[in-house]
């Protein structure tokens, strides 16, 4: 009896544990993220004061205003993360069939409308616009080729941001998967960091731009869908050319 109590108030310290540090982990995530994008808002905003009474600085206020668009769309997207993020460790989301070109197309446009001031292609390659890929997924899907485009893009210094999406499937072990690549041209992520980045609050213990946050709900997404998540260099050994994140997802039978 004794034996069972102590692993009853064992196993709830652990639970305890679990629950404060993730607490903990999205007050951080949440006070140093949303704390840049009110900054950013604040300071647009001003700028945009000073040019309301100057004709000359039209453009300049424009381009001010797209800044304090993309950043509301930002702090939206940080707010759905730790929601979905927090769904998810409590199971309350259910696996189903869906369809990956239609995901990709609202990501897409998302992406199309958190960047009016930058260059950005975005091509879909070897996949027909009448096929249907379908996978054991859910919702959340759209919120893994959102983040995974916004780092595309946020982490690229070219003056025209080039992603290419790669559709095919595999066999592995036995299952069927859908295999999605994103392909970049952005700043490329050291072999030291290729894993590291999937780790919830990475950005902010190891002094990054924010890349850990998005990309730990991406991992956490792909493998409550039993798939695989991992990034390779877009031209092998070298980096800094950018990269290619690659998605398997089990294809829906």
């Amino acid at each position: 009896m004794n034996e069972k109590k102590n692993h009853k108030l064992k196993e709830s310290k652990i639970n305890y544990r679990e629950a404060y540090e993730r607490e903990k982990l999205y007050k951080e995530l949440i006070a140093h993220d949303m704390n840049n994008v009110l900054q950013n808002i604040h300071s647009s905003s001003e700028l945009c004061s000073s040019y309301v009474n100057n004709p000359k600085k039209s453009e300049s206020m424009i381009k001010m205003l797209n800044i304090i668009n993309e950043q509301v769309i930002r702090g939206e997207k940080l707010i759905s993360n730790v929601r979905n993020l927090s769904k998810l460790e409590e199971n309350e989301i259910s696996i189903q069939s869906m369809d990956i070109n239609a995901a990709l197309k609202n990501a897409i446009k998302y992406i199309s409308k958190s960047f009016q001031e930058r260059k950005i292609n975005i091509n879909i390659k070897d996949i027909a616009l009448d096929k249907k890929y379908s996978v054991q997924a859910n919702d959340l899907l759209l919120d893994v080729f959102e983040n995974v485009l916004l780092n595309a893009v946020k982490y690229n210094e070219n003056p025209i941001v080039e992603i290419n999406i790669q559709i095919s499937k595999i066999q592995k072990k036995g299952t069927n998967f859908v295999k999605i690549e994103f392909i970049d041209n952005g700043i490329g992520i050291l072999d030291a960091r290729k894993k590291k980045i999937f780790q919830k609050g990475y950005e902010i213990y190891k002094g990054a731009k924010g890349m850990g946050f998005g990309l730990s709900l991406v991992k956490k997404v792909i493998e409550s869908y039993n798939g695989q998540i991992w990034i390779e260099d877009r031209i092998k050994g070298d980096y800094s050319k950018g990269s290619n994140f690659i998605i398997l997802i089990p294809e829906m039978d």
